[in-house]
């Protein structure tokens, strides 16, 4: 064959794998050009762990290469690389020392190309760049070539302005209802004389105002945000927080500075076509199963079309838990009503709802059940003993309702002795019997009653029973280092080679459940490091993931590694439509994520394990 063809052929190659596939035939030719073919037989080492940086960069033509780590211990299989897998890839991180040995494990041939030609792509195509940066870190990532809704263009603070109506607080009811009616969005603002906002009010306020002050029929005005900048996303996200359809703008996002508008949830949906919080709040006001499945099915297509990279899922996830929130509130709700036709009274006791396990992390970005249990007051002696029967029949038809829409599963493991409605002496003797004797009460399976999230009634009562979990916690920190210990139970994969998953101790499979080997270890690590603390008020694994990295600064890093990496697990979830994933139908770039994800996971676990395991 003609010198001058060898390029060609190279060049042909390299476009069917990532990230050569998107760059142009010309400069394609130039990298072939700068390269040599190499031919190494098996079990020759390529370069050592350690090594300074080489002057070249290698793309594996044919045969397979294994990474392997030199330690005290001896070596550790780390990677297994096949064609159109690159090497020499260390140069551009650190000092440029190789972190891994390459050893053949064939035979190999290799293109080799100057590595200043390879890394000068990196500057003109951002897919070259962006596979570099994904081969260290699962930080930051984009280009995912999927827009999100929540990335509209958000209403301008002119558009927001334009359409504020204000009302002087000594205004009449009549006064207000002329204003109010004028109104494009429905509602209006008392402002003071420094036009600081003080209350809102719109047209079903006034339809029982009577007569007098208009002030007096209006409502709390909402916590505003700043001005600027408004987006789409942190509109949203603040609507849901705050769990309303309006949201005020002042200049500086406090009521004390002037006030910018009142926007609504529906204008907003005239920019980004999606109203979320209407959604949200027609599934808590859902009456049947007729009425509520076609909105689950709305809230699933919401969250999608809102995921189109990792970054998103902070967002969907906060979306998809305040939907299986109202789903679960309408479901309690329901239940109540049954309960009372049937001739059982409501207690006088206070009581809680609360929910339980993924749900509570936020790990769910689609309709599911929730596992939903009742924590009430018998403190103070306004417990009776018929108020178990009450709460155990709301416990059972809400269950049925959760069924009746459709949503089935396992939820969380009830220990013998245990029900989803309990006094709260209940249960402070579940967490008690827990944390002093782990082992024999199996905290393990326990671990998910430390996730939980209040749904409706008197939520101080569970705050009062995270507060004596803590002292308990406190008192006895046992339980620590064994809930660490099971964390490292479930470990991600090793690698991906010829569309096979390959674990650790060499097995190979075609596919693996990320929900086990990802989201799972992460959840369970970050709930780890907040109980360790006594911090059981937010169970979200990415907000415990935030709270570590300044309660450990020294593992600050990992924390937000394994952040990252628990949105690529979602995302890939979420894109599969269930955890079970296939590598060989994944593309190069989505199985290099998913393997720098597996390797922070694995940093993750290995920094729990130190922290907590002082002979690990």
């Amino acid at each position: 064959m003609k010198t001058s063809v060898i390029p060609y052929r190279v060049a042909d190659f390299l476009r069917r794998h990532a990230p050569f596939d998107g760059i142009s035939e010309q400069d394609l030719l130039e990298l072939a050009g700068s390269g040599r073919v190499k031919f190494h037989q098996s079990h020759e080492y390529l370069f050592r762990q350690g090594d300074p940086k080489g002057q070249q960069v290698w793309v594996i033509q044919q045969g397979r290469v294994e990474a392997m780590e030199q330690s005290n211990s001896g070596e550790h299989l780390r990677d297994v690389l096949g064609e159109g897998d690159l090497l020499g890839l260390d140069r551009f991180a650190g000092d440029g020392s190789f972190l891994y040995s390459a050893r053949t494990a064939s035979d190999v041939i290799l293109y080799g190309f100057a590595a200043d030609v390879f890394e000068s792509l990196t500057a003109r195509y951002p897919a070259v760049k962006r596979f570099l940066a994904a081969h260290f870190s699962v930080a930051g990532v984009l280009g995912f070539g999927r827009t999100s809704w929540l990335d509209a263009e958000a209403p301008s603070l002119d558009f927001v302005r334009s359409r504020q109506v204000t009302i002087p607080l000594d205004a009449s009811v009549e006064e207000a209802a002329r204003r109010v009616s004028g109104s494009k969005n429905g509602v209006a603002v008392f402002v003071d004389q420094t036009q600081c906002p003080v209350a809102m009010i719109a047209a079903k306020d006034l339809c029982t105002a009577g007569s007098g002050v208009a002030r007096l029929a209006a409502r709390p005005l909402p916590p505003p945000i700043a001005a600027a900048p408004l987006s789409t996303r942190v509109i949203v996200r603040e609507m849901l927080r705050r769990r309303t359809e309006e949201i005020g703008i002042t200049a500086d996002g406090t009521a004390k500075s002037p006030q910018q508008g009142i926007l609504t949830a529906s204008e907003l949906a005239l920019f980004c076509g999606r109203n979320p919080g209407r959604l949200i709040r027609a599934i808590r006001e859902a009456e049947s199963a007729i009425e509520m499945e076609p909105l689950l099915r709305l809230a699933a297509g919401l969250v999608q079309d809102a995921l189109a990279q990792p970054s998103d899922v902070d967002d969907c996830c906060q979306i998809g838990t305040e939907v299986i929130a109202a789903l679960a509130d309408a479901c309690v709700r329901l239940a109540c009503a049954q309960v009372l036709e049937a001739g059982i009274d409501a207690p006088a006791a206070k009581c809680c709802w609360v929910m339980f396990g993924e749900a509570a992390r936020g790990e769910l970005m689609r309709p599911a059940p929730a596992t939903i249990a009742a924590v009430y007051d018998d403190s103070r002696g306004a417990c009776q003993p018929e108020d178990s029967v009450y709460f155990a029949a709301v416990a059972g038809e809400t269950e049925a309702w959760f069924h009746a829409f459709g949503l089935t599963g396992t939820g969380v493991f009830w220990p013998e002795g245990s029900q989803p409605c309990m006094p709260l002496s209940g249960w402070r003797r579940l967490y008690s019997e827990t944390i002093r004797n782990p082992l024999d009460y199996d905290l393990y399976a326990r671990r998910e009653f430390f996730d939980a999230l209040a749904l409706c009634g008197d939520v101080s009562i569970l705050q009062t029973l995270h507060g004596e979990i803590a002292v308990e916690l406190g008192g006895h920190e046992m339980a620590i280092p064994l809930l660490a210990n099971d964390t490292l139970g479930h470990l991600p994969p090793l690698t991906f080679f010829d569309g096979l998953v390959i674990d650790l101790d060499g097995t190979q499979r075609e596919s693996f459940d990320i929900a086990s080997v990802a989201v799972a270890p992460i959840a369970g690590a970050a709930r780890v490091f907040a109980i360790a603390k006594q911090k059981l008020t937010n169970a979200s694994t990415l907000a415990r993931l935030e709270t570590a990295a300044l309660d450990y600064p020294e593992g600050a890093a990992i924390f937000r590694e394994a952040a990252e990496a628990f949105r690529i697990a979602l995302y890939y979830q979420a894109l599969s439509g269930g955890p079970h994933i296939n590598p060989a139908k994944l593309g190069r770039f989505d199985q290099l994520l998913l393997k720098t994800a597996f390797s922070s996971i694995h940093q993750l676990l290995e920094f729990t394990a130190s922290t907590f395991l002082p002979t690990a």
